[in-house]
């Protein structure tokens, strides 16, 4: 039985009309289907990127990262750094106190690693001059949530560039 079916019995418009909900009359709102991307194009992945991009009000920790990736659907985004994220690693000339460089470092290198895990895309996009917009994008896999937050705490980088 549907859901629409069990719970038609139960809306109302008011007491005396009821509503009469039946498989035909009812137009059914359209699942919202994973985003399909073109590799030729990739002005349009950029743009879907957007259109399903998470920007967190405060600067993201590495276990808020790890949690938005185990539960993000395909194709959604989120920002985990505004600037430039290799200036604002480095101790020399960023103008982050070292709690925040050491939070941002973190990020970039668990965003780095679920990269190489094949659990995100990673993407910049220029902002103004000097200013970048970092994103990870959620892929596609067959791990559940807690099979990705374990292998998220349990892996380290191959590629130490980073």
């Amino acid at each position: 039985m549907s859901a629409l079916r069990k719970i038609a019995g139960s809306i109302r418009m008011n007491e005396q009309h009821p509503l009469n909900i039946t498989e035909a009359n009812v137009s059914v709102v359209k699942k919202l289907e994973e985003p399909t991307f073109n590799a030729g194009h990739r002005h349009s992945v950029a743009q879907s990127a957007l259109n399903a991009t998470y920007f967190p009000d405060l600067p993201i920790t590495e276990a808020a990262f790890c949690d938005w990736i185990a539960s993000a659907m395909v194709g959604q985004a989120i920002v985990y750094h505004e600037g430039m994220l290799l200036r604002d690693r480095t101790s020399d000339v960023s103008d982050l106190n070292p709690k925040d460089r050491n939070r941002l470092h973190a990020v970039a290198r668990r965003a780095w690693i679920a990269c190489e895990l094949g659990l995100v895309h990673l993407f910049s996009q220029k902002i103004s001059e000097g200013r970048y917009r970092y994103l990870a994008m959620r892929s596609s896999t067959h791990l559940t949530p807690p099979e990705i937050r374990s292998r998220l705490k349990t892996a380290t980088p191959t590629n130490h560039a980073n």
